[in-house]
C-alpha cells in the first residue's frame, strides 16, 4: 500500500513540478518560455485520445501511459506526428502520460488527461 502511494505521489510530482521537462525556447526579449511538445485532445476523453507530437526534429520518441495507481496502461514505441489511443480498456479517471526520448530514455514531457465513461 505504501509503495503504491509513493508511486502515485511521484507521478503527480513529475507532472506538476518539472518545468525543465518541456523544451525551453528564448523569446524575442530574451525571456524563456516553455514549448509544449505534446498536444493532447480531447481532454476529457470518452472513447479515444489524440497525441500530436509538435516538434519531432527527427528524434525518436516513445509514449507511456500510467493510471493513478502507477500501472502501465500502454507503451507506444513508434510514434507518428499524430497518434490515436483507443480507450476501450481504460476506466474513468485520471491518467499520466510520459513522452520519453527513445534512445536515452530521458523524460521530454509529462502530463495528464481525464477519461470519462
Amino acid at each position: 500500500m505504501l509503495k503504491n502511494f509513493t508511486l502515485i505521489l511521484l507521478l503527480i510530482l513529475c507532472t506538476i513540478a518539472a518545468p525543465a521537462w518541456s523544451q525551453i525556447k528564448s523569446g524575442p526579449t530574451g525571456s524563456e518560455e516553455k514549448v509544449k511538445v505534446v498536444k493532447l485532445y480531447p481532454n476529457p476523453a470518452t472513447s479515444k485520445v489524440n497525441f500530436e507530437i509538435q516538434d519531432n526534429n527527427g528524434k525518436g520518441y516513445e509514449l507511456i501511459v500510467f493510471n493513478m495507481l502507477g500501472k502501465k496502461m500502454d507503451h507506444f514505441k513508434n510514434l507518428n506526428p499524430k497518434n490515436e489511443v483507443q480507450l476501450d480498456n481504460y476506466y474513468g479517471g485520471i491518467y499520466i502520460f510520459q513522452l520519453r526520448d527513445k534512445v536515452t530514455g530521458g523524460l521530454i514531457e509529462s502530463g495528464k488527461f481525464n477519461v470519462v465513461k
